[in-house]
This record gives C-alpha cells, structure tokens and sequence, in this order.
C-alpha cells in the first residue's frame, strides 16, 4: 500500500535534477513536469485496481491484476530512463571535450571530462538507475 507514495516521492526528487539541468528549456520542464503528474496517477492505479483471489479452498491467496495496473508498474521504468538518458545528455553536452561517440560514451558512462561534481550527480543518478 505505500507503492502510490513511495515511488512518485522518490521520482519526484530525479525530476527536479532533471529539471535543474533543463531549467533554460521549458518544454523539457513541462514534459517532465507532466510525465511526473502521469507517473502519480499510473502509480495510484495500482493499489486501486489490484485484487487478491484465494487459492483453491487454501487460506493463501495471490494477487489479480487488470490491465490498468501494467500501464502503473511499466510506466515506472519508462519514466525512469527517459529521466536518465536525459540528464546524461545535459552532462555531455556540458563536458568539456569534444563531441564525439568515444568521447561521449566516457562522458555519459564513466564521467570522464566533466567537473567532479558533475560527475558525482552522474554516478548517483547511475546508481539509482540500477
């Protein structure tokens, strides 16, 4: 039952990064802004639509989803690597190298040329993404 607080409050703070870094572009503001308020609903969705179905005459029981709880529990990946493939983007665009598919993949992978705190929001956006 803490699944529609939890995950939205935890998001929410992974938006406002995004956000920060965007901030001089309010169409990925907006966008992300947005796609937080779906991810809120998405998640509420899931408690609401769930229901538990006994198994045979035991007292166990097991969980019956509709389709409406898939869209809630798959948004959440979704939403999570547009916000990460978003805020690597930002930090290789910031990286002070030139831009190219080697020097990118050691920017947006191992932080390599960016300031080291750059590079510490680029590991702890990496590790939460894991």
């Amino acid at each position: 039952m803490v699944f529609p607080f939890t995950v939205p409050s935890i998001t929410l703070l992974v938006v406002f990064r995004a956000c920060a870094l965007y901030r001089n572009n309010p169409y990925v503001v907006t966008f992300f802004s947005c796609s937080w308020l779906v991810l809120v609903v998405a998640c509420v969705t899931v408690p609401v639509a769930s229901t538990a179905v006994n198994i045979g005459i035991t007292e166990y029981c097991t969980p019956q989803v509709r389709s409406l709880v898939s869209f809630g529990i798959i948004y959440v990946p979704i939403h999570e690597t547009l916000i990460f493939l978003a805020t690597s983007w930002a930090f290789l665009q910031s990286s002070y190298t030139d831009t190219n598919v080697t020097n990118g993949l050691r920017v947006m992978v191992l932080g390599k040329f960016l300031p080291e705190f750059s590079k510490s929001i680029l590991h702890d956006g990496q590790a939460y993404y894991l």
